[in-house]
């Protein structure tokens, strides 16, 4: 997993969220969006919005075709997978 690409996405996240550096930091490619990170709706839509606009990546419509265990399991590295290379 491309440790910058996933640096990257954290800033995404802490941009949508408002969190702190420090919470930035701790995001991994394992994090997990829901349990580990705590992203609502508005701020995962928001990120998926950010993606999106960054590197094309349809997070929503990626996101809106799993199952609710799936969404549940979804991490950080998940979404970098997603992004091309």
């Amino acid at each position: 997993m491309d440790g910058v690409l996933v640096r990257e996405l954290a800033g995404l996240l802490r941009a949508a969220t408002g969190e702190d550096e420090a919470w930035a930091a701790a995001i991994t490619a394992a994090s997990r969006l829901e349990d580990d990170l705590g992203l609502e709706s508005g701020e995962l839509a928001a990120w998926g919005d950010a993606v999106h606009a960054r590197y094309g990546v349809d997070v929503v419509g990626y996101v809106a075709g799993l199952d609710l265990d799936q969404i549940v399991a979804l991490t950080v590295g998940d979404i970098a997978a997603l992004v091309p290379q």
